[in-house]
């Protein structure tokens, strides 16, 4: 078999199976807003201190930075899984409706206990040498994603039961070394996006002139395609000191579906028959820069600061056939910044330990969070390693803990603006994270 064509057939493999990786639910949000980092388990080592400047050493920098593509020698394949643990408990939770509705408690339960979901989250990665300065390549990752669930008796059920949100993106991607000094990378973001939203409406109150006499629960479902794209540098302007420069663009979509309700006795339920139901999704961009620096062959520094766009999301708007059954949810968000700074050491030269902390924003204030995304600051405490196990196969894995301070909703109804008659509602939220991760590399 000639040197091509084996090439060729593991070009063909490693795409197929890099196409497949991104097959479990994103779980609960593991950074600000509902980003997934976890894309890169050599990364997640550092807390991904250094992954805009290839810091982590493999094919998977290239989800941050394709230009990164341009340290990979030869054919590359990275396939990475990440556990997630999430916990995030439900406390205190009370809920009222408007005063001018009587004010009255709103039934139900209280305590609907740990609202996220534990998940796996893979990510593939293939990069091919056309030569020494040209590279090309191919992702497929889940980057963006959330689940959120209460249970339909609980009592902020107004407000929002279940929240799921799934991104399939699938990056082919060029690098090329136009001087010894700076490789510019870019890619083609394909998204497909899937999205389910659950919600209950006090029928009673706004029909039958009693609160709290009928519930009615609506389900919307909703997917598309989108496009994007991602461009990147990388600048070494000595050996062992690189500069990187990354964009992820935003990527547009319109969930387009149906929604139905469930609740109605059989004589009213021709009142709200299935009907095409849409809305819209813009995942934020972003821009990122990191620093790698070798203080000598063992030691090695690292930082990353990652923008990312999130004043994008104003509002959570569903459009439905029906126009007066149509909702909107005000967000408000706020950019925010990811800050990180690890370090790694070569043990030996086939074992090297990394360690890394980062501060990750949060991108909404209590005046505008909702159970759907009760989402705050995080921080970030990781550790990881990675061992050379023969000359084409290396292994990493990795740990992180991720703090998030007590957070809280407060949510005023007084029957004006959007959430008229959702109810007064106020909850703490306990949560945290764990995140263990396992990666394999195939060099030929």
């Amino acid at each position: 078999m000639s040197t091509m064509t084996l090439r060729l057939r593991l070009l063909t493999a490693a795409a197929a199976i890099a196409l497949t990786a991104p097959v479990a639910a994103p779980s609960s949000v593991l950074a600000a807003g509902f980003a997934l980092k976890e894309q890169s388990v050599s990364g997640q080592g550092t807390a991904y201190a250094g992954v805009t400047a290839g810091g982590n050493g493999d094919a998977s920098a290239m989800f941050y930075n394709p230009a990164t593509m341009g340290l990979v020698s030869g054919t590359q394949f990275v396939q990475t899984a990440s556990g997630i643990l999430v916990k995030s408990k439900v406390e205190d939770a009370r809920s009222t409706r408007a005063a001018r509705l009587g004010g009255t408690a709103i039934a139900g339960n209280s305590s609907p206990g740990d609202i996220a979901q534990d998940a796996i989250i893979p990510a593939g990665y293939f990069v091919y040498s056309i030569n020494d300065d040209l590279k090309v390549g191919l992702s497929a990752n889940g980057p963006w994603g959330l689940v959120t669930d209460y249970g339909d008796n609980w009592i902020g059920r107004y407000h929002g039961i279940r929240s799921d949100l799934k991104t399939y993106n699938f990056t082919p991607t060029v690098s090329y070394r136009i001087n010894p000094m700076i490789t510019l990378g870019g890619g083609v973001q394909i998204q497909y996006a899937k999205a389910k939203l659950s919600q209950a409406s006090d029928f009673g109150a706004s029909r039958l002139g009693r609160p709290g006499a009928l519930d009615v629960t609506s389900d919307v479902t909703g997917d598309d395609w989108g496009w994007g794209f991602t461009l990147g540098a990388l600048i070494e302007p000595v050996k062992g000191t690189r500069v990187g420069l990354a964009y992820r663009s935003a990527v547009k979509h319109r969930l387009t579906g149906n929604i139905s309700f469930t609740g109605l006795p059989a004589a009213l339920a021709p009142l709200l028959p299935t009907q095409s139901a849409n809305a819209d999704l813009t995942t934020p961009d972003i821009a990122s820069i990191g620093l790698y620096h070798e203080v000598n062959d063992r030691w090695a520094v690292m930082a990353d600061v990652q923008w990312t766009n999130w004043s994008r999301f104003k509002e959570l708007r569903v459009n439905i056939a029906n126009p007066a059954l149509s909702s909107l949810t005000e967000e408000h968000w706020k950019d925010t910044w990811y800050y990180a700074l690890g370090t790694s050491y070569k043990v030996t030269d086939d074992l090297t330990l990394r360690g890394g902390v980062a501060f990750d924003k949060g991108s909404v204030d209590v005046d505008y969070r909702t159970p759907r995304i009760p989402e705050q600051n995080r921080y970030w405490l990781s550790v990881g390693a990675g061992y050379k196990v023969t000359e084409s196969l290396h292994v990493d894995a990795a740990y992180s803990h991720v703090f998030i301070p007590k957070t809280s909703i407060a949510l005023t109804d007084d029957l004006t603006g959007p959430e008229a008659g959702r109810g007064n509602l106020s909850a703490n939220y306990k949560s945290s994270i764990d995140i263990i991760g396992l990666q394999a590399r195939l060099s030929f």
